[in-house]
C-alpha cells in the first residue's frame, strides 16, 4: 500500500502490556515478589501497574494487570466473553543481559516454574519461556554474539 505521508511510527520499545488476570494480587505477587519488577500503582482495586525498566524517552516499560471483571478503555471492548485460560495474548517478552541468563534460568527453576530455553540463530537470541498464573507466557530474552545467525 503506497501512500506519500510516510509512517511516523518509530518503535522505542515495548511500553505497556496489559493482561486480564484472575486473581489480581496473586499476579501482582508472582510478578513483584517472585520475578522482583515493582509494584508502581493500583486502581480502584482492579488495575495494577508493575514496572519493568526505564524504558525510553521518559515512558517507563510496564506491564499492565486487569482484573478480568474490569471494563476495558474502548467502547467497543465489554470483559463479557472474557476467560483468563483463554487469551489473545501468544506471549511477551522483557529483555534482560546474557550476562544474566543463566543467573535467570537458576533462579526460575529454583521457583518451580518449570522454565524452557530456545536458541533462536536466525536473530542471535537466546531466550528463557516461563508461564504466570494465568498461563500467559513470559519470555526472558538476550541478544548473543556467538550464536550463529542465518539471516
Amino acid at each position: 500500500m503506497s501512500n506519500s505521508t510516510p509512517n511516523p511510527i518509530k518503535p522505542l520499545g515495548i511500553g505497556e502490556v496489559a493482561l486480564c488476570v484472575a486473581d489480581l494480587q496473586r499476579s501482582i505477587a508472582f510478578y513483584c515478589d517472585v520475578l522482583g519488577f515493582t509494584l508502581t500503582r493500583v486502581l480502584h482495586d482492579s488495575i495494577a501497574f508493575i514496572r519493568v525498566a526505564d524504558g525510553a524517552e521518559g515512558h517507563t516499560q510496564v506491564i499492565g494487570l486487569f482484573a478480568e471483571e474490569r471494563q476495558a478503555s474502548r467502547e467497543s471492548q465489554t470483559p463479557e466473553g472474557r476467560n483468563s485460560r483463554i487469551s489473545n495474548l501468544h506471549h511477551f517478552a522483557i529483555e534482560i543481559s546474557l550476562r544474566e541468563y543463566e543467573n535467570v534460568l537458576r533462579y526460575l527453576a529454583a521457583h518451580k516454574l518449570n522454565p524452557s530455553t530456545a536458541v533462536h540463530d536466525w536473530i542471535g537470541w537466546r531466550s528463557i519461556y516461563v508461564s504466570d498464573p494465568d498461563n500467559n507466557t513470559v519470555e526472558f530474552v538476550c541478544y548473543d554474539a556467538s550464536v550463529s545467525r542465518s539471516i
